[in-house]
């Protein structure tokens, strides 16, 4: 006799879960992959920061010219010699790995490609091996990535010179101000385009020129949710950049390298994998309803 008087028996197969649950909402499923691959993610984000050194030092030295200026004149104002050292060198820390973090989070070539395919199959609830997937995806797209990233410092360049040089003409000439205000426009939308490149990147295989129109009309097309996603990664971006003014502790800033980027990068996918699923995968998602609902048929 199984059990105990038919207790106790765990033999017996349970009751499984319901047909007729509804399905979880994204928001609820999001956090249960968030506390499910935690560490998974730590190591994600540790692996892509130790990876992208090389590249980061680039865009450090590279920011670093256009920080320099803006630091000095917020420091003017401070009498001791040893004082301004100190505040320029804690706000270049805290600007620089703010702005990296940035920079990771959109796009810093091949190695974004690896840390996207990961973050993508985990907001896919789809398996992957960190280590061996993210250096395999790299390899994979490291054409498209290195164009990509030449591309992106192209574009900031030429944007950053043009909205600075409008804003002195501005000064002059008041009518100026409408072209400064449209490339901010333009520069803005193409930020929001890296919602979509690297996921597209990995998941398509598609030609970089494809990958960006394919990107420029979701932006379009979703605009209102693509700023509500873009504003959305915004807000938790600077979080650990809010918390070093309200703590003065320095190294909660370490969340940028150690786990923040693959919160965003999951945020990122999860947003993505929704949108390509509506209009990249509409015959996929309607065979996955017409089998669950055959399966049900088959059931009763």
């Amino acid at each position: 006799m199984a059990g105990f008087f038919g207790f106790f028996d765990y033999t017996k197969p349970g009751p499984g879960v319901p047909e007729d649950l509804p399905p979880k909402s994204k928001f609820i499923v999001f956090f249960e992959v968030l506390a499910r691959k935690f560490w998974k993610l730590c190591w994600l984000n540790i692996l892509y920061f130790l990876v992208s050194l090389p590249i980061l030092a680039i865009l450090y030295f590279m920011i670093g010219s256009y920080l320099l200026p803006i630091i000095e004149s917020v420091t003017k104002g401070v009498q001791s010699a040893k004082d301004v050292q100190t505040l320029q060198s804690f706000l270049m820390t805290a600007l620089s790995l703010l702005l990296l973090s940035g920079f990771m989070v959109f796009g810093i070539g091949p190695t974004t490609a690896g840390f996207t395919y990961i973050v993508r199959n985990f907001a896919r609830e789809e398996h992957a091996w960190v280590t061996s997937d993210f250096f395999e995806h790299l390899r994979k797209n490291i054409k498209e990535g290195f164009i990509s990233f030449i591309v992106d410092i192209l574009v900031i360049f030429v944007f950053s010179v043009s909205i600075r040089f409008y804003s002195y003409q501005s000064i002059k000439y008041p009518s100026v101000g409408i072209i400064k205000y449209f490339l901010i426009f333009t520069f803005l939308v193409y930020l929001m385009m890296h919602i979509y490149i690297y996921p597209m990147m990995v998941t398509y295989n598609l030609k970089v020129r494809h990958i960006y129109k394919n990107a420029f009309i979701f932006t379009i097309l979703k605009l209102p949710h693509t700023i509500g996603m873009f504003l959305l990664m915004i807000g938790v971006w600077v979080i650990p950049f809010l918390l070093l003014f309200v703590t003065k502790f320095l190294l909660v800033l370490l969340l940028y390298p150690l786990i923040w980027v693959s919160i965003l990068g999951l945020m990122q996918n999860f947003y993505t994998n929704y949108v390509f699923g509506i209009y990249l995968n509409p015959q996929k998602q309607e065979e996955q309803t017409e089998n669950k609902s055959d399966d049900k048929h088959e059931d009763n």
